[in-house]
């Protein structure tokens, strides 16, 4: 004998899963949502780093034009 679910028996294993792949991909947006704020932050510390080495490069070229123009003094 074969088994020939009812209409509401087969409502009820569509509701299921639905409900299943519904949990699912809302499971798999929260990750992907946590994976954008640490990358999101991870930017952030990199733009100030970036930011910071910029600033002492400027540091660096300043001073590197101020040897320059003794050098340049000196040699009359």
């Amino acid at each position: 004998m074969l088994f020939n679910p009812t209409p509401l028996e087969k409502l009820t294993t569509l509701t299921n899963q639905l409900i299943e792949k519904h949990a699912s991909a809302a499971n798999d947006n929260q990750a992907l949502h946590n994976e954008i704020a640490t990358l999101k932050s991870s930017l952030k510390a990199k733009e100030d780093e970036v930011a910071s080495l910029n600033n002492e490069l400027l540091e660096k070229d300043i001073e590197i034009e101020a040897i320059v123009s003794k050098i340049e003094t000196l040699l009359g």
